[in-house]
């Protein structure tokens, strides 16, 4: 199954070479959860970030379905 990811910031560096800025669809086992596509592109467990799901807040356990839409964002900071 396929899903959609939005990488931000730095963390568009762990992209697909050349789709810094844009969405990319990443395959990923029937079942997969968040932490599995994070492994998948390779971003480290330890990486700070925020992660949504079709908009919600996500965590690394939350399980995926075709076509969800995954963001990443570093963490922010500021008042």
């Amino acid at each position: 199954m396929e899903v959609e990811v939005h990488l931000f910031a730095n963390l568009a560096d762990y992209g697909p070479p050349g789709t810094r800025g844009r969405p990319v669809r990443v395959a990923v086992p029937e079942g997969a959860t968040v932490g599995e596509l994070l492994r998948r592109l390779g971003i480290p467990d330890e990486t700070a970030r925020l992660l949504l799901v079709n908009g919600q807040d996500a965590d690394p356990t939350v399980r995926l379905n075709p076509d969800d839409v995954v963001a990443v964002l570093p963490p922010l900071v500021g008042g």
